[in-house]
């Protein structure tokens, strides 16, 4: 017990070990020292003090005072530690605690109005920082709308056009409404959020951007005549790339020329089956069939857009 030292505790730790109804006291030594804890017992000459640490043990000749705190003196303090940590509605609780046992008690009163206020602060504060956000994330989006002229969002964790500017620059290379976005330069946007890819492309350096994207269309077959020949499919031809199938060219007119479709267009998949591997020929007796049945396919398109 020599030296000279002050113990301060706090009523919230004492609660976590003693249980939210203990009450705290404050032990006044001759020299002036403080130590606030919950004295557990005491013997013919000595106090057990529970601290935050755990139990010391004080001289009884050495203490000048003790001052038990009220139940509601120790729930307003318990409040005051749950405010620091900005725990509104536990100090509330603490606070509305000590005023149901003491209708009266003005600190308690008091600290209900300020936790009011600074409740009532922070959320302007929060509310006023949300739509700071949501300015400057409006922001970015229209300057990616004006820069490319295409609007992004995301879907079941896929980034997609919702919408297309008309006379823009992604409706010159005939981007459409659900077009999935896959890869921007050599960034891959599949696990990526929106505010990443849209803070890429506002925030880059570069004014040309790479993009990779995919479209399903769902395509009737008809009868298509061509240079004297008549045939059913959905009026593409293919050429082979190594593993890959390419649209060779699109027949003006066709159901793939009215779903956009183009010359260059990497296809992915035919009715859900890969074409990775697959002849042209395989791949045209898949495309062709019986009239008016149903063909779904699945391209990949790579475009440049230069940023406005």
């Amino acid at each position: 017990m020599r030296g000279i030292f002050i113990l301060l505790f706090t009523v919230c730790a004492l609660g976590a070990c003693l249980g939210p109804a203990a009450r705290a006291d404050t032990i006044t030594l001759k020299d002036g020292r403080k130590i606030e804890g919950v004295i557990t017992d005491e013997g013919n000459d000595f106090y057990n003090v529970k601290i935050k640490i755990g139990t010391m043990k004080v001289n009884k000749d050495m203490v000048s005072e003790i001052k038990k705190l009220s139940a509601e003196e120790n729930l307003v303090n318990l409040g005051n530690q749950f405010l620091v940590s900005n725990n509104f509605e536990a100090a509330v609780e603490q606070y509305k605690k000590a005023l149901r046992l003491n209708a009266g008690f003005q600190p308690a009163k008091d600290a209900l109005a300020k936790v009011e206020k600074i409740k009532a602060d922070a959320e302007a504060k929060k509310k006023k920082e949300i739509e700071q956000k949501e300015r400057e994330a409006a922001e970015k989006r229209d300057k990616v709308k004006n820069g490319f002229g295409f609007i992004l969002d995301s879907a079941e964790g896929r980034t997609v056009l919702i919408g297309i500017t008309a006379g823009g620059d992604a409706e010159a290379v005939g981007l459409k409404p659900k077009d999935e976005m896959i890869q921007i330069n050599d960034m891959a946007c599949a696990g990526r959020s929106l505010d990443e890819i849209i803070g890429y492309l506002t925030k880059s350096d570069n004014t040309t951007f790479a993009f990779l994207l995919q479209r399903e269309c769902e395509l009737t077959r008809k009868k298509i005549d061509y240079q004297k020949n008549s045939f059913v499919g959905v009026g593409i031809f293919l050429d082979a790339a190594g593993k890959d199938l390419l649209i060779n060219s699109v027949i003006t007119g066709g159901p793939a020329d009215l779903a956009g479709l183009k010359a260059k267009d990497r296809v992915i998949s035919i009715d859900g089956k890969s074409v990775s591997g697959m002849s042209v020929d395989d791949a045209a007796a898949v495309i062709g069939g019986a009239e008016s049945t149903k063909l779904k396919i699945l391209v990949q398109r790579s475009v440049q857009l230069e940023r406005k």
